[in-house]
């Protein structure tokens, strides 16, 4: 066989078997689970079929409602993230002084630890002594003060507004490449025949940054509608169930001792991010970059 092809089989054939083994089998297995009775409190464990998920679907006020709070969540901090990473990745390409110091200024909560994240605006949001009444008090605006973690009126915006602030970063570097890699002769032409900065911002920046954002968008689809660790250290789920997503259900269903429910709701959204995913990466990847 040609030494040519047998090389790239060499890595392949390794990489296969490693996602076979650590991905497709516990995958199968979950699926297998998830049509299970399995539970913490009898040893045997009995096929069911799907009424785990018929179960959830009947279960409009519990799982329908969490669902409802994971795509908010996760198109929320999506369009805010993108949104706010891209106005900051331009305001820096502009030849800023401190440029260089802004960037990482606005990279370094992408760094720390979800668990580090949640402690520090568990007491910035504290109703009684965080910094953010305090602060309102301080100038003024002591009718502004709210109980923003335990409100059901600013709960989910609150933990919506952590998310953004640790991911901005993130999203703005990845722009900054994007638009670094952008040829300054296309916008000095664009400015011999008088086009506007809108114009060159629609018809130069945006469509010749398209793979970064089609990146920072599937990214944060992603990251959004997997969320569990910030929102379980702000909030647990509460008030009430408020801010409750799939992956607290999750937690909560396997706490309670019902594996087979709650291998079912992970089993849901598993499948219902790779559709969203993958959906908007092929609407995204069939744009035309440059007409």
């Amino acid at each position: 066989m040609n030494a040519k092809k047998v090389y790239p089989l060499a890595f392949l054939i390794p990489s296969v078997a490693i996602y076979t083994l650590l991905f497709f089998f516990p995958s199968l297995f979950s699926f297998y689970y998830s049509m299970t009775d399995w539970n913490g409190f009898n040893d045997r464990m009995n096929f069911i079929g799907l009424a785990n998920y018929r179960q959830l679907l009947e279960d409009t006020s519990g799982f329908m409602h969490d669902l409802k709070n994971t795509v908010v969540f996760g198109l929320a901090t999506t369009v805010l993230k993108n949104g706010i990473g891209l106005a900051l990745a331009l305001l820096l390409n502009e030849g800023l002084r401190s440029r260089n110091a802004l960037r990482t200024i606005f990279f370094v909560p992408y760094s720390l630890s979800p668990l580090i994240i949640g402690l520090i605006f568990s007491s910035i949001f504290d109703a009684n002594h965080g910094l953010l009444n305090g602060a309102l008090t301080a100038v003024g605006l002591e009718s502004w003060t709210q109980g923003w973690l335990i409100d059901t009126r600013f709960a989910m915006p609150s933990v919506i507004s952590v998310e953004t602030w640790k991911f901005v970063g993130f999203n703005m570097i990845i722009y900054l490449a994007g638009l670094q890699m952008i040829d300054k002769a296309y916008y000095e032409a664009a400015s011999i025949d008088g086009a506007s900065r809108w114009a060159k911002f629609s018809h130069i920046t945006l469509p010749l940054i398209m793979p970064a954002i089609t990146i920072n968008l599937v990214l944060n689809l992603i990251n959004g509608f997997k969320v569990f660790d910030l929102i379980f250290v702000l909030t647990r789920g509460g008030p009430g169930n408020v801010t409750e997503v799939m992956n607290t259900a999750v937690f909560r269903e396997f706490s309670a001792g019902r594996y087979g429910s709650a291998t079912a709701i992970g089993v849901v959204l598993f499948l219902l991010t790779t559709v969203i995913a993958l959906s908007a990466l092929r609407l995204l990847s069939s744009r035309t970059e440059v007409e």
